[in-house]
């Protein structure tokens, strides 16, 4: 049988069944910046810079694709003891909520002083990390999420003492259609978009971005059929 057909006759399968999947996030940690730079792919960088000291950050990146949530964090004035990289950071004012336009799959910072992560998708928290301590100037903490989330709070430890982050960093999933994070797209994926069919869960597998987990979502996940 042609790796078409054997699709076909899957999906014809596939759609009699009801199903649900429930994924739980795996997460890679990591406190080196090389090593989290060498197993991620495409990420995007917010700095900080450009701004007044005290100017009160929200949506000035949005068109980045991330808020900061609840009206409150501000630039940092010039402080390159504090901040190494540019001299210029946040101040969260307690923790510091950033909220992305679609799913990610990895996210680090630049921080002073201490720091802990907590990961959300659809408002339901997915992950929560380690206590990541100060190691000196230029402290690092990554992750890396086999469940793509769509928030994320960054906190002081313990909370709520101030987070304070140097710079951003923060990326999508390399293969979208693999839904369950074993890096291939196959029969588990499937089931996962078939048990979202009709609904909009603000990321994968909505994957045209229409709102509605639909025919040409599935369409595009059989198109990534096979290993990421």
């Amino acid at each position: 049988m042609n790796r078409s057909a054997s699709l076909t006759t899957l999906c014809a399968v596939v759609l009699g069944l009801s199903a649900a999947v429930t994924a739980t996030a795996g997460v890679l940690e990591f406190e080196d910046k090389e090593e989290w730079l060498a197993v991620i792919g495409a990420f995007v960088t917010v700095d900080f810079t450009g701004f007044k000291p005290g100017t009160v950050i929200t949506d000035q990146y949005a068109d980045l694709g991330v808020l900061f949530a609840d009206g409150f964090y501000t630039i940092f004035p010039f402080d390159p003891i504090s901040f190494p990289n540019d001299g210029w950071g946040l101040d969260g004012n307690g923790n510091i909520t950033v909220v992305f336009d679609t799913p990610m799959a990895y996210i680090a910072v630049d921080y002073a002083g201490h720091m802990h992560f907590e990961l959300y998708r659809g408002g339901v928290l997915i992950y929560e990390s380690s206590d990541f301590l100060p190691g000196g100037v230029g402290n690092f903490a990554g992750l890396l999420s086999s469940e793509p989330f769509d928030m994320a709070v960054l906190m002081d430890v313990p909370p709520p003492d101030q987070a304070a982050i140097d710079d951003l960093h923060f990326g999508p999933p390399d293969c979208p259609a693999d839904l369950d994070g074993d890096d291939s797209v196959g029969i588990l994926d499937l089931l996962a978009l078939l048990a979202a069919w009709g609904s909009d869960p603000a990321g994968p597998p909505d994957f045209d971005g229409d709102g509605t987990v639909g025919i040409l979502d599935l369409l595009t996940l059989l198109a990534n059929w096979g290993p990421c």
